[in-house]
């Protein structure tokens, strides 16, 4: 079996995407609709500054530019060099599968193939895409209680009831500090994985089906491999540093999109509010089961955001902020991706 047989199914991926289109504008439409009225729609068309369109094209392309760096950059630690091109391509396939896929669970496993496919060993390949995943935790897991603590008076529900908001935001904070453990501590998770093995049942399933044994010992060997790789990682400081760095600047260009499309409709850009904001969003999004979030993301946005998005024109920026950041993803990522799956299929047969 092949990773990618194993990392994907072609009619997941189709589905999904069939799905996730619906969804998303569906309740697009819908929020348009509710949230806006022919003259406020005149008076936005005929005024939107179409040099900020132009920034955010911009800010696109500085986002996909600093996530593929960010994998070149961790992939030269443990392996081998690749082409800037080559890991920009990786990232936006990856983030295609992610948003055709509930809880964006495709996503890093298509990356994993994708990097193999470049000659990266499955075991150091899984140790890039899940570090570059820590580095999304630790930058969220750090940046949330400064923001809570420091600069509470920016943070606000919406139309969200507080309670609501503070559980989704607790137990963001929850999921992805369990992720962190199991993945930093390997006792923990070792001690996770004999637990589970204890069981009778377990047991009987895996020595009467070859599979699922064939299946242990790989991921065993895989685990063996990922761990190791992450040893060397944590003997290069400076790839690390690199890798946080672009981290930052990879969220921070798709933070900027938003408050920069409010000034292309002529509205005040809060700019310190919506990164604030974004932060707490963007914290919770991956968790959510639709794939690409779509219909909660899109409910999430404009129920949060209108606490500083006019109500008039929060419909039809939260579309331009998917048109941007999920649309055009599905894009994109979805050329090289699709064709990926199309080789695999071609070969099959």
């Amino acid at each position: 079996m092949s990773i990618q047989e194993r990392t994907i199914d072609k009619k997941t991926v189709y589905r999904g995407l069939r799905w996730a289109v619906i969804i998303s504008l569906l309740i697009s439409a819908l929020l348009i609709i509710f949230t806006i009225d022919e003259d406020t729609l005149t008076r936005v068309f005929k005024n939107i500054d179409g040099k900020y369109v132009l920034v955010v094209v911009g800010l696109i392309l500085l986002h996909f530019l600093f996530a593929g760096q960010r994998i070149r950059v961790m992939v030269s630690v443990i392996d081998t060099k690749l082409k800037l091109i080559d890991c920009i391509i990786i990232f936006v396939s990856g983030a295609f599968v992610s948003n055709v896929t509930p809880f964006a669970s495709g996503g890093g496993p298509f990356q994993v193939y994708f990097l193999h496919k470049k000659g990266v060993n499955v075991g150091k390949a899984s140790t890039v895409i899940v570090t570059n995943f820590l580095f999304r935790l630790f930058y969220f897991g750090i940046l949330t209680p400064i923001f809570l603590i420091f600069f509470r008076k920016y943070i606000n529900s919406g139309i969200i009831p507080p309670y609501l908001f503070y559980i989704a935001f607790v137990m963001g904070i929850l999921f992805s500090a369990g992720i962190m453990l199991f993945t930093l501590i390997p006792k923990i998770g070792d001690r996770f994985t004999d637990y589970i093995l204890h069981f009778k049942q377990i047991q009987h399933f895996i020595k009467n089906n070859y599979k699922a044994k064939k299946l242990l010992v790989r991921s065993r060997r895989e685990l063996k491999d990922f761990r190791r790789s992450l040893k060397v990682l944590k003997k290069n400081k400076k790839g690390l540093i690199w890798g946080g760095f672009y981290t930052i600047l990879f969220w921070s260009s798709l933070f900027m999109i938003m408050p920069v499309l409010l000034m292309a409709f002529g509205a005040e850009p809060h700019f310190l509010q919506a990164y604030i904001m974004q932060t707490i969003f963007y914290l919770i999004l991956p968790y959510m089961p639709t794939p690409g979030a779509s219909g909660i993301a899109e409910i999430g946005f404009a129920s949060l955001f209108v606490a500083f998005i006019p109500q008039d024109i929060v419909g039809l920026v939260m579309f331009s902020w998917r048109l941007f950041t999920f649309y055009l993803l599905l894009v994109i990522g979805g050329i090289f991706a699709l064709r990926e799956i199309s080789k695999k299929r071609s070969n099959n047969e």
